[in-house]
């Protein structure tokens, strides 16, 4: 066998210590820098290599974000498709991403029931670039 019972026994017993010896305030902060920080380094530099493909099709991705632990209990970030042109600009419809608990990443989107994609560990660029290709099919099949 792999790993020994002590070592899991060992594993369980530093988490429990942590948690009785960390304030359950800091706990918090802790796991909503998690969110924001996978935010940050998945979802960000995804958008902007989508940008970087779309701007030939004078199209971007729009991105709001919210990642102020003081105004919100968990990370979340909004994106949408436009058109980046002067005057009537198609939009697109709006996806939410809300990191839960520092951990699960879940989407949200008008019409539709929240999709879990997975905890920050396991939704990395690949699933994120999956999600932004539907975005942009769905937004190429309104405007045309």
């Amino acid at each position: 066998m792999g790993v020994q019972l002590s070592e899991l026994l060992n594993a369980f017993k530093r988490g429990g210590d942590y948690a009785r010896k960390t304030d359950p305030i800091e706990r918090v902060a802790h796991t909503f820098q998690d969110g924001a920080d996978w935010v940050r380094q998945v979802l960000i530099p995804a958008i902007s290599e989508g940008n970087a493909e779309l701007e030939s099709e004078h199209v971007a991705f729009q991105l709001d974000l919210n990642l102020d632990p003081r105004s919100t209990n968990h990370a979340h970030a909004d994106f949408w498709l436009s058109e980046i042109k002067e005057g009537q600009r198609a939009v697109g419809p709006r996806y939410s991403i809300n990191v839960l608990g520092g951990r699960n990443v879940w989407l949200y989107k008008h019409g539709a029931p929240g999709r879990e994609l997975g905890s920050i560990d396991r939704c990395g660029p690949t699933e994120i670039q999956t999600l932004l290709l539907e975005a942009a099919e769905e937004f190429g099949r309104s405007i045309g």
